[in-house]
C-alpha cells in the first residue's frame, strides 16, 4: 500500500488543479457577462433574447420579481400576488440610478437576469451609502408598452369588457327577479331593490353627506365573498360622492336612502380598473355589493 501513496496524492493533486482551473474559467465567464450600471449596481442576464427593444423612462413593464437579502431570505415575489402572468408597473423617472428599474431599462422582452443592487440604493436611503450590502433579485422582462400605445390597447379590451359584463349583469338580475327589480343603470352600473318604487330626491343620498353603512362584497363571476361588515359588527363610515371610495359605491350611494337595502353591480371600470388591487381583486374583476344605508 505505501506504493501507492505517491500515485494517490498525484491523482488528488492533478484533480484540485483541474477544478480549480474550471473555476477560474467559470468566474472569468461570469465577469465577462456581467454588467455594471449606476452605484455599483451590476445584472447578469441568465436568459436571452432576440428582441434588440429596451423599455424607455415612462413605459408600463410586465414583470415577474423576486427579492433577496444577500443570506438568501426571500423579502418579496410577484409570485405571492397571485398574478401568474406578471405584474404590471410603470416605470417613472424618480428612482435611484442603479435601482432595479434601471437594470430593466437594460432588458429586452423575454430576458431573465440576476441583479445585484446595493441596499441603499433600493431603500433611497443615502444615509448608509457607504454599506456593502447587497440586494440579490431574480428577474423576468415579459413586455413593455409605450403609454400610448396602452391606451389604445384598454380602449379595445374596454369595448370587451362593457358587452361581457353587461351580460353578466343581466343574467344576475334575471336571477334575482321577480324578488329584486332594476332601478338604476348608468355606464354599466346596476342598483336593485325589492321596491321598484322611486324614491324622491329629498330622500336621496346627497355629495358630502357623512353615513354609516353596512355591506356584504363578493367577487364576480366566481360570487366570492370577499368582505362582510356584518361579521365584523362594524359598519363602514364615509362622505358621500367626494372620493373616498370606488366610483361605483359613490355614483351609487347618490341613488339610495337611510334605512334601505339595495344590491349594486359594479363594472370593472367603476371598480378597481385594469390593475385590480391587492392580492385578492385581480384586474377586470366586476363586484357584487350588498348595501344598507343604516338610519
Amino acid at each position: 500500500m505505501k506504493g501507492n501513496h505517491p500515485y494517490i496524492y498525484l491523482q488528488m493533486k492533478i484533480r484540485y488543479i483541474f477544478f480549480v482551473f474550471c473555476f477560474m474559467i467559470w468566474d472569468f465567464a461570469f465577469a465577462q457577462d456581467t454588467v455594471s450600471i449606476a452605484n455599483h449596481t451590476r445584472y447578469v442576464i441568465t436568459q436571452s433574447s432576440k428582441d434588440t427593444t429596451h423599455p424607455k423612462k415612462g413605459d408600463i413593464i410586465k414583470m415577474k420579481l423576486a427579492k433577496y437579502t444577500q443570506s438568501g431570505t426571500l423579502l418579496f415575489d410577484t409570485e405571492l400576488l397571485n398574478m401568474p402572468e406578471g405584474v404590471e408597473m410603470s416605470i417613472q423617472d424618480d428612482f435611484v440610478p442603479g435601482d432595479i428599474l434601471d437594470v430593466f431599462l437594460n432588458m429586452s422582452k423575454n430576458e431573465k437576469a440576476t441583479a445585484y443592487v446595493p441596499v441603499w440604493v433600493a431603500d433611497k436611503d443615502t444615509v448608509n451609502k457607504h454599506s456593502n450590502e447587497t440586494y440579490i433579485y431574480q428577474i423576468e422582462l415579459i413586455d413593455f408598452i409605450s403609454p400610448e400605445a396602452l391606451k389604445i390597447r384598454q380602449a379595445e379590451l374596454l369595448k370587451t369588457l362593457r358587452i361581457e359584463q353587461k351580460n353578466l349583469f343581466d343574467s344576475i338580475a334575471h336571477t334575482l327577479a321577480p324578488l329584486y327589480h332594476i332601478v338604476y343603470q348608468k355606464d354599466g352600473l346596476y342598483i336593485l331593490k325589492t321596491s321598484s318604487k322611486k324614491i324622491k330626491k329629498k330622500q336621496k343620498l346627497s355629495t358630502g353627506q357623512e353615513v354609516k353603512v353596512h355591506y356584504v362584497l363578493k367577487l364576480l363571476p366566481e360570487n366570492k365573498e370577499l368582505d362582510n361588515s356584518y361579521n365584523r359588527k362594524q359598519a363602514f363610515s364615509l362622505k358621500v360622492n367626494v372620493g373616498q371610495v370606488i366610483k361605483g359605491w359613490d355614483m351609487a350611494l347618490l341613488q339610495l336612502k337611510k334605512g334601505e337595502k339595495s344590491i349594486v353591480l359594479v363594472p370593472s371600470w367603476l371598480a378597481y380598473g385594469f390593475y385590480g388591487s391587492g392580492h385578492e381583486i385581480l384586474p377586470n374583476t366586476p363586484l357584487f355589493f350588498e348595501i344598507e344605508v343604516l338610519n
